[in-house]
């Protein structure tokens, strides 16, 4: 896996729309990196949100983190 950022994700999308222009893709395929690229860019987004919320110490002080919890449902 290679290190991805907004830039990185653009130059990718670029590249394809690229490669649809020359047949070298079809549409499905240009269609669903995009569409892969749109979800990695609202990860991104919500990464950010995040990072900003978390520098406040009031919410941060009341926040549950979600991400360090363990699954009730799965087995240990």
């Amino acid at each position: 896996m290679k290190p991805v950022n907004s830039k990185s994700m653009f130059h990718h999308l670029m590249e394809t729309l690229e490669k649809l222009d020359s047949a070298e893709i079809d549409v499905a395929t240009a269609s669903a990196t995009a569409k892969l690229i749109g979800q990695a860019g609202n990860l991104l987004n919500y990464e950010l949100k995040r990072a900003a919320l978390m520098c406040n110490p009031d919410f941060r002080s009341n926040h549950r983190n979600l991400e360090m919890k363990e699954f009730d449902s799965l087995p240990q």
